[in-house]
């Protein structure tokens, strides 16, 4: 039988409650869960679940779905699952999740395989589609430089819609560092400059490359454009100036797919 909490100062909640904030997130090595359907996509990832919490007033396929064998099981009053939840009117479940932590040496890449650089990228909802789009588009890794909104807020992953499970990360802190890991990796640094590169499709951007996206207002950081191989642009007609983050990662990734 699920274990019924009737407060706020259960430990368990507490705990839920402190990992709303990155800090806590990054010192626990934990993070939230929101939802019924990231929770599936986690399960099928393997990811490693401490505790699941649902509303009381929450329902779900039991035959299907057996939750209490997978993590200790809770149940609270919706009023109190409100206070727990991220999302405007919550679905009704949620759970604490263990991070995976990935080294360079613990990830393994197929020989040509393309990597996708978030360069102090700060939209969740760009991240979101940014790692969705790299999943589909076959990308086989993800590296996030140091400026980068956290990969593991509530927004964020429900923007990618459960493929940051799919998909290892890595994390760097500068951009020497980040160079210096892609080329042990053997991958092109491919940067993306609104004006002044090759275009894009004058390059083969279909494998082996390490496709950098950089902060929505600011770009690719100085430092990283500086230690590219390659520098492309997207060509645009009229005055526009930029196109949005996500839409030039995605025309970009789709490259392999294409070729």
């Amino acid at each position: 039988m699920p274990l019924r909490i009737e407060s706020l100062d259960n430990s368990r909640l507490k705990l839920i409650r402190k990992l709303a904030a990155k800090k806590h997130r990054d010192a626990e090595g934990r993070f939230i869960i929101e939802g019924i359907n990231l929770l599936e996509e986690a399960i099928r990832k393997n990811v490693q679940l401490d505790l699941i919490v649902m509303a009381d007033d929450f329902r779900y396929d039991e035959d299907r779905l057996r939750l209490s064998d997978i993590a200790e099981l809770c149940v609270v009053s919706r009023t109190i699952y409100e206070k727990l939840c991220d999302a405007d009117n919550g679905s009704g479940i949620l759970a604490v999740a263990k991070k995976n932590i990935y080294t360079e040496e613990s990830i393994e890449l197929s020989c040509n395989a393309n990597v996708l650089v978030l360069d102090r990228v700060q939209d969740p909802g760009n991240i979101g589609t940014m790692i969705r789009t790299s999943v589909a588009a076959g990308y086989e890794l993800v590296v996030v430089c140091k400026g980068t909104a956290d990969l593991y807020s509530p927004k964020v992953l429900r923007a990618t819609a459960g493929m940051v499970f799919h998909v290892p990360v890595l994390f760097t802190d500068d951009a020497e560092t980040t160079a210096e890991l892609l080329r042990r990796l053997g991958k092109r640094i491919c940067v993306t400059v609104p004006r002044g590169g090759v275009p894009y499709y004058e390059r083969n951007l279909s494998e082996g490359i390490a496709l950098v996206i950089g902060n929505e207002g600011n770009g690719i950081s100085d430092e990283l454009i500086e230690l590219s191989d390659e520098k492309v642009t997207i060509p645009m007609m009229g005055e526009i100036e930029s196109l949005n983050a996500a839409v030039s990662a995605a025309i970009l990734m789709y490259e392999a797919v294409r070729r």
